[in-house]
């Protein structure tokens, strides 16, 4: 005979990390990301202070027209959290927290990438970085799967990882019918990340 287990939640041990996108950047002490998949590889949060926005910028500059036109909606994608000002310029500042926006005419290592993204960081934090467009594969995209390749490589440039939703633009499989609008849970893991604890 199989046994049942009964499990009771311990009071005080619920998970207070919320599900809805937050309207300020802090969570709650003790919150988490939700959703992770668990075999994907950490990314590199940018230094940024409590009650300061986090601005990081993303050089344009070297796309062509289609694709800048397409950064530059996505920034405002992820402009959307309370934590993160996403710009798109031509050129970075001086001193700026960067990712410099690059095109290759190939696909990625494994064949079927079409974009993917590098973090420089310094100790714990990230200094910039770099998001090769593999335009190959993006030229036969229409523009929502390219849109979505880039929200989901800007996302990783911000330090999210991958999720294990199917649906969700940050899942590490994205094509010409995925969403590319990041869902409540992407903001609220960036709170977590980046936010305040109360």
């Amino acid at each position: 005979m199989a046994g049942a287990f009964l499990v009771l939640p311990l009071a005080g041990c619920t998970d207070p990390t919320p599900t809805e996108a937050p309207t300020e950047c802090s969570v709650p002490a003790r919150s988490s990301q939700r959703d992770l998949d668990p075999e994907d590889t950490p990314e590199t949060p940018w230094q940024k202070d409590d009650g300061q926005e986090l601005v990081v910028y993303f050089e344009t500059g070297d796309l062509e027209d289609r694709y800048a036109g397409l950064s530059t909606a996505a920034v405002d994608y992820w402009s959307a959290s309370p934590c993160i000002q996403a710009v798109a310029v031509s050129a970075c500042p001086d001193d700026a927290n960067c990712v410099a926006m690059v095109e290759e005419g190939d696909a990625g290592d494994d064949g079927e990438s079409d974009g993917s993204f590098r973090g420089r960081d310094r100790g714990t934090y990230r200094t910039g970085g770099r998001i090769t467009l593999h335009t190959g594969l993006l030229d036969r995209a229409n523009d929502n799967g390219a849109m979505a390749t880039i929200v989901h490589e800007m996302g990783h440039a911000l330090g999210l990882v991958h999720r294990l939703n199917r649906q969700d633009v940050m899942n590490a499989y994205t094509s010409d019918a995925t969403n590319p609008q990041p869902d409540d849970i992407n903001f609220v893991n960036l709170a977590v990340i980046y936010g305040t604890r109360h």
